[in-house]
């Protein structure tokens, strides 16, 4: 079989190789780093983690979660009668990923890309597991054609009202929208080429949501999970980014860092609901700044009246970075639903960011 080159025009655009010490590495010279594609897959995991143990009190007020969880969390809890059940917010995070992995693809086999316009048919596809009809045609190919994806779990109805309204890949919704839909599903742009990150979150939160403060915050989150995997401290990841966006975005930000460092809920609550972009922000960093370890950072960032999967999910996938390996090794690694699609993408996806494309050529189409 030809070997596909790896090195392509594309990948100044998207990808970065993991085997490549950062500048920062270079500066620090740490004597262990940890692999790209073990920190997508903490991420990605803890970020399934924190959906799934939020998902059955997203509706629930303080009092009634804490009728219903005296003793807090044990196992991942169960949700529409599947234990361990992940939401839109992971499903939607998975088909970002593919996405990418599309993206790299396409740019491997044809020599140009627009990564926005594939994450879009990505997001598409998913809406089609929605049981929605979109006005564009889409493939069913990957993700799409794994059943248990089908399940509605309560997803975003800006999200849903944006997609089924796009005629076009890559065509930018028509809404004033800034809800949390736009930072529960960045992640796994955090892992593309630095300079990147930014502009390709922006560019995809503006596929389902016309707010410039919803985007913004996606852009904020994505660039500190990438500080963060590039080694810098959750504090100084967040406030290197806080004052490069608008007031609402910085706001956020500065108010998750300076709200008191304990893990009451009362404390959380003071940050709002997470049901908007910059509140699940704020919510996200200060739980992050509260965890101890990984089981309590997720139960810090769900435990409140609000959007607790998706405010869950966005805390996870920096927790997940902050404590390396601990997702991996978690009692509810195993509980996860799709836990196998979790660790197949993070897999895929680092190997798309790296330039290893000839496996993945042959797995997924380049559009």
């Amino acid at each position: 079989m030809r070997k596909i080159p790896t090195v392509r025009l594309w990948q100044a655009f998207l990808c970065h190789p993991y085997c490549m010490m950062t500048r920062r590495e270079l500066m620090t010279m740490t004597t262990y780093t940890i692999p790209r594609h073990e920190q997508i897959l903490d991420c990605l995991l803890a970020g399934a983690m924190g959906d799934s143990l939020g998902a059955d009190i997203e509706f629930a007020n303080l009092a009634q979660i804490r009728a219903r969880l005296p003793e807090g969390f044990s196992d991942l809890p169960i949700h529409q009668g599947v234990p361990g059940a992940i939401t839109d917010d992971t499903q939607m995070t998975l088909f970002t990923a593919e996405g990418l992995v599309r993206a790299a693809v396409r740019g491997t086999l044809k020599g140009i890309c627009h990564p926005p316009g594939v994450i879009h048919h990505a997001l598409l596809r998913w809406l089609v597991t929605q049981a929605e009809m979109p006005l564009t045609e889409v493939d069913d190919i990957g993700l799409v054609a794994d059943r248990r994806l089908n399940a509605r779990r309560a997803p975003g109805l800006t999200c849903l009202d944006a997609l089924r309204q796009a005629r076009t890949f890559g065509a930018l919704a028509v809404n004033g929208s800034k809800g949390c839909g736009t930072i529960m599903r960045v992640a796994p742009i955090a892992f593309v080429a630095e300079d990147r990150v930014r502009g390709l979150a922006m560019e995809c939160s503006a596929l389902t949501h016309g707010h410039p403060t919803g985007q913004e915050a996606a852009a904020a989150w994505a660039l500190i999970l990438r500080s963060l995997a590039d080694g810098d401290e959750l504090e100084q990841a967040a406030a290197s980014h806080a004052h490069s966006f608008g007031a609402e975005t910085r706001d956020a930000i500065l108010r998750g860092l300076q709200t008191p460092a304990d893990s009451r809920p009362e404390t959380t609550e003071q940050l709002g609901g997470g049901w908007i972009a910059e509140e699940a922000l704020s919510i996200a960093i200060h739980a992050c700044r509260c965890a101890r370890d990984l089981e309590h950072g997720l139960a810090v960032a769900v435990t409140h009246s609000g959007d607790s999967d998706s405010t869950g999910a966005i805390a996870g996938n920096a927790l997940g970075l902050m404590f390396p390996g601990q997702a991996r090794s978690h009692r509810w690694a195993a509980q996860v639903e799709c836990q196998d699609l979790i660790e197949r993408l993070a897999a895929d996806l680092a190997l798309a960011i790296s330039g290893q494309m000839d496996d993945l050529v042959t797995r997924y189409p380049g559009a």
